[in-house]
């Protein structure tokens, strides 16, 4: 059995994320071109999980101010924040229910309160609601979800 690390994603990785999002996210009519993808990364906030030395999967994470979510078609105009907007996370679908969404998830958690934020925000798509309740997510229905996130798209956050 492999065993999973997780550390800060590099320019090597983005081929790599790129399928695993495409993976992920064409099925729901939600997958982004990959030069909007890359501006979601933020500097500290943004991980790749790796079983030896295949991306199994990413998280990215870029400060961005609470109620404001990134459009789908357009680069990220992310600027200094309190605040971090938790904009994709995949994990490649053999390995889905194996608890490493989870583990990545705290890991961003944890180096998000060491970097000072205290809020970390997002877009529940596909159904992905309870999971990310699980992890103290609220839905904020006075946020309504932007247009072209899916049906069902709820913003939600968690304080750190």
């Amino acid at each position: 059995m492999l065993t999973a690390s997780i550390r800060a994603l590099s320019t090597a990785d983005w081929p790599g994320i790129s399928a695993l999002e495409s993976a992920t996210y064409a099925p729901l009519g939600l997958s982004e071109d990959p030069a909007v993808l890359r501006s979601r990364a933020g500097v500290g906030t943004s991980f790749v999980l790796c079983l030896g030395s295949a991306v199994a999967g990413y998280l990215l994470a870029l400060p961005y101010l609470y109620g404001r979510v990134p459009a789908l078609t357009d680069p990220s105009d992310s600027s200094a924040s309190p605040d971090l907007h938790l904009h994709d996370m995949a994990i490649a679908a053999e390995h889905r229910g194996s608890g490493l969404g989870s583990r990545l998830a705290g890991h961003l958690f944890s180096a998000a309160r060491a970097q000072g934020y205290a809020r970390v925000s997002l877009v529940s798509v596909g159904g992905s609601g309870a999971f990310w309740s699980r992890h103290g997510f609220h839905p904020r229905p006075e946020v309504p979800a932007p247009a072209g996130y899916g049906p069902g798209a709820t913003y939600m956050s968690r304080s750190l």
